[in-house]
């Protein structure tokens, strides 16, 4: 299902270069904002990350948000620095709504209807999240709450061998890199191509790595148990 939406969300900028005349700018700043909304979505991953021993107490509060608050900062940094890259290279026609942030705003995510892609990528996001591997604290909180067996949640048991934080921050840092390079190569290829040339890099890079085309950054797959090893009870 999140791939579904995920890839409903990346034909809309499609539809909105070809039949409401986006320009780069306007992809480039919808690409931005799901980017922050990734953002968001991974640090409540990191927030709600359980002991891998099943541990619950101050400890594991205290590291996850120590780890939350570094991605945080650090992710922050580069979706800023995007950003401010964004508005002095493509900006183009739209420096002149500046000076009114709100009208500029709804101009660029209401009126273009770009707001539907973000309300896409969010959903796509909590699906993510309810579904993540190993289960949020607070999706099992929620699970037992509503199951009626006890008043707290007890965090499932993870594999402690398991290195369970740089999948979740692999797909953040993926997007980010693939906004670098769109910023980077997109003024030299709107010179050559126009408005062409930052949408390829970023609509088609951004699809294919979403829908899992590309697959440098995903995870190795193990098997549960070896040739000839009866399977785990």
């Amino acid at each position: 299902m999140a791939n579904l939406i995920i890839f409903a969300a990346n034909l809309l900028p499609l539809a909105g270069v070809w039949f409401w005349g986006w320009d780069a700018f306007q992809v480039l700043m919808l690409y931005w904002a799901e980017t922050v909304i990734v953002a968001l979505w991974t640090l409540a991953r990191i927030a709600t990350m359980p002991d891998p021993d099943g541990r619950n107490g101050t400890g594991r509060i205290i590291i996850n948000a120590g780890k939350t608050v570094f991605f945080a900062l650090h992710a922050g940094i580069f979706i800023g620095v995007h950003l401010v890259f964004l508005l002095t290279l493509f900006s183009g026609d739209w420096e002149s709504r500046m000076d009114h942030p709100l009208g500029f705003l709804d101009a660029l995510y209401i009126e273009s209807g770009a707001w539907v892609a973000l309300v896409l990528a969010f959903v796509a996001g909590l699906i993510g999240f309810v579904t993540a591997t190993p289960q949020p604290t607070v999706v099992t909180w929620f699970l037992s709450r509503i199951g009626g067996r006890r008043a707290s949640f007890v965090p499932e048991k993870t594999d402690p061998d398991k290195d369970h934080l740089n999948p979740v921050i692999s797909g953040l840092y993926t997007r980010i890199i693939v906004m670098q390079v769109g910023i980077i190569f997109g003024a030299w290829l709107t010179d050559i191509f126009g408005n062409l040339g930052p949408l390829v890099i970023v609509i088609v890079l951004k699809s294919v790595i979403e829908l899992g085309i590309w697959t440098p950054w995903k995870p190795t797959v193990e098997k549960n148990a070896k040739s000839g090893d009866r399977p785990a009870q």
